[in-house]
């Protein structure tokens, strides 16, 4: 597992659900949703409301699948990679 924390591009279906997104450089297909669920605050006074936690099955690009945990921020409708399991 590699701790990442790094913001990505996310392309997301009519219903707001990831369908795909771009890390360094890599396009990732998202193929489906394996858990979801509210993160706690990471600084005093965020609302865990606010930050959203999804684990996802994905395919790379190149084909190679891969577990990975993603977040959106609510407020800001910004979008971070958190973890790729390996």
């Amino acid at each position: 597992m590699s701790l990442l924390n790094e913001q990505i591009d996310v392309r997301s279906t009519d219903r707001g659900h990831p369908a795909q997104f771009t890390w360094r450089g890599h396009t990732f297909r998202v193929r489906r949703i394996i858990g979801d669920w509210p993160a706690r605050p990471g600084a005093p006074g965020v609302p865990a409301t606010q930050i959203n936690l999804l684990r996802v099955s994905a395919e790379s690009d190149s084909g190679r699948p891969s577990i990975i945990d993603i977040s959106r921020d609510t407020a800001s409708d910004r979008w971070t990679m958190r973890r790729q399991w390996s």
